[in-house]
């Protein structure tokens, strides 16, 4: 059976839907993924993909005439249709991927019910699936019950980046980096961010070398401040998604906040400490004996508040203590 799977972005929830991927793959089925351009790099060569169809920018941030933009949204649901899909899988569960998911002829639509589908998107699935389990990693596995029965570990298919891997080994051996920590320092949310504070005083109480992760130019400049404050800390390179994924794997473990790198950093085998605010870590954080996690009080799912969230909570003795527990030698 041919299925598509539509999860637009963004990198942590990718790398969260990928277990569906593999339950899907390993029954048999062929499987296609829907994603936004700049996220494709997080899915391309993965062993469970049959392909990756990609949403240019340009049709989601409307930046063409109008005429042009319908002429290329036309084609691009032509193409969707041409696949001949069986099934589609809303993972995303929002009124674009709903529209996405109606328009691509598929015989039958699969989504999340109410209320973890939003914007009327559970109008358009033929079947909706209750979020009955607590992880959002089971919770998408479930998207596939009608067509496997998805058991046994989280499993994430992803690409072998065998290139960028070398290359960010390559790199770490030019610095005397082996097996470093490291801090990844900012996340979607200005909520989920650690304060700066508190990861100076993190990378101080550590007193070793810790690998500064950073993607932004915002989070450069932060990571450049921590830097400039603290001599064992060394500023990471500026890297694609997959030369980020080898860095990682060079990594003793990663103490990063709820974001992309930290789930990145589950899918990979590396051990990690998430710091979590706004959004439980029982939904969103990684789970098993290399992993540890931090949840700080205050409001649930408040983006941009930080007055909100007290992040500062979570102290760096804690966190240093965490991460030594867990690291790979």
């Amino acid at each position: 059976m041919r299925i598509l799977i539509i999860r637009l972005g963004a990198f942590g929830d990718l790398v969260h839907t990928l277990p569906l991927a593999a339950d899907l793959h390993q029954a048999g089925h062929e499987v296609h993924w829907l994603c936004e351009e700049r996220w494709a790099s997080v899915l391309r060569g993965s062993p469970a993909l049959t392909a990756v169809h990609v949403l240019p920018k340009a049709l989601l941030k409307r930046t063409l005439p109008m005429a042009q933009l319908f002429t290329q949204w036309r084609r691009r649901i032509a193409t969707l249709r041409a696949l001949r899909v069986d099934v589609v899988i809303d993972a995303q569960g929002l009124a674009k991927s709903a529209l996405l998911a109606g328009l691509s002829g598929a015989q039958l639509r699969i989504g999340h019910a109410q209320p973890r589908a939003r914007e009327g998107s559970w109008l358009i699935s033929q079947r909706r699936t209750p979020a009955v389990a607590d992880h959002v990693i089971d919770q998408q596995r479930a998207l596939g019950l009608p067509l496997v029965r998805a058991s046994g570990p989280w499993r994430f298919p992803l690409p072998a980046w065998t290139d960028e891997r070398a290359w960010a080994a390559a790199w770490c051996s030019s610095r005397a980096l082996v097996r470093p920590w490291a801090l990844n320092v900012g996340a979607g949310w200005p909520t989920k961010v650690w304060p700066v504070p508190r990861q100076v005083e993190f990378l101080r109480v550590a007193n070793r070398p810790v690998l500064v992760l950073w993607g932004s130019p915002a989070e450069r400049a932060v990571a450049e401040e921590l830097t400039a404050q603290v001599p064992t800390a060394v500023l990471a390179p500026p890297s694609s998604i997959p030369q980020l994924a080898g860095l990682i794997a060079q990594a003793a473990v990663l103490v990063s906040g709820d974001t992309g790198p930290l789930h990145l950093a589950l899918a990979l085998g590396v051990p990690s400490v998430g710091l979590f605010g706004p959004v439980p870590a029982t939904r969103n954080g990684p789970r098993g004996r290399h992993h540890r996690t931090f949840q700080a009080p205050g409001a649930a799912w408040e983006r941009r508040d930080v007055r909100r969230v007290d992040m500062g909570a979570i102290t760096a003795g804690d966190v240093v203590a965490a991460a030594a527990a867990i690291a790979r030698c």
